[in-house]
């Protein structure tokens, strides 16, 4: 059985491996009530725990159309382990609104993110829903475990993608910051534990100061020429 994603920009099918043992029912409404299911789990852990959390990965928005997301020094707030790469871990409410696979518009560049525990494979793999506004990571070890110990280090590396100039002002304007949820892809039935915090870094804006001297420079410029 198969899931329609978009991998690398293109539109791929998300399939099951005999590892995982984990089957996937789509059938009519079942994949809806699912997804609804899913969403009412992240919002009561949302709510339940995500105050005394650590910090565990930050997004970097500083390059323009591009997404960097990183991994602190912060510990895991829950532990979990399994063969649940497939379903991965997600970022919740990255985005300010819902967004397509188009309008987004996201290729690889590099990247070795991983949970603590789990060598990358150098090549994460995204996901994400068009009618939802979490993000996430999944595919990124080579035997497709994650793992995480409440206290200890949640995530390594770090992971960089190119987005469309729609997809980076749809960044921007989104939350300063949300839950890291794992297993958790918006699909999946699996009960999502709450890892940590995401947090974005500032996109620094150019100073009055910076402006004037630019300003200056420009002026002394012309007058040189002259």
């Amino acid at each position: 059985m198969a899931l329609l994603l978009q991998y690398h920009g293109i539109l791929l099918i998300k399939t099951l491996t005999l590892t995982q043992q984990v089957i996937y029912t789509i059938k009519g409404n079942s994949m809806k009530l699912k997804m609804i299911k899913a969403a009412f789990l992240g919002l009561a852990l949302a709510i339940g725990g995500s105050a005394n959390a650590a910090l565990v990965l930050m997004v970097d928005l500083s390059v323009e159309n591009q997404i960097t997301i990183s991994a602190t020094d912060g510990a895991s707030s829950s532990t979990y382990s399994g063969n649940d790469g497939f379903t991965g871990f997600s970022l919740m409410d990255l985005f300010a609104t819902p967004i397509s696979f188009a309008d987004l518009g996201i290729s690889f560049i590099s990247g070795n993110i991983t949970s603590a525990n789990q060598v990358s494979n150098d090549n994460p793999n995204y996901y994400w829903l068009s009618s939802a506004t979490f993000f996430n990571i999944w595919n990124f070890s080579p035997d497709l475990g994650m793992t995480f110990d409440e206290g200890s280090l949640a995530f390594t590396g770090s992971v960089t993608w190119a987005v469309s100039a729609a997809g980076y002002s749809n960044l921007l304007a989104g939350p300063l910051g949300g839950d890291v949820l794992a297993p958790y892809d918006g699909i999946s039935t699996q009960s999502a534990l709450l890892i940590g915090t995401w947090e974005r870094v500032e996109v620094p804006e150019p100073s009055t100061l910076a402006i004037l001297a630019l300003g200056m420079i420009g002026l002394g410029a012309r007058r040189f020429k002259k």
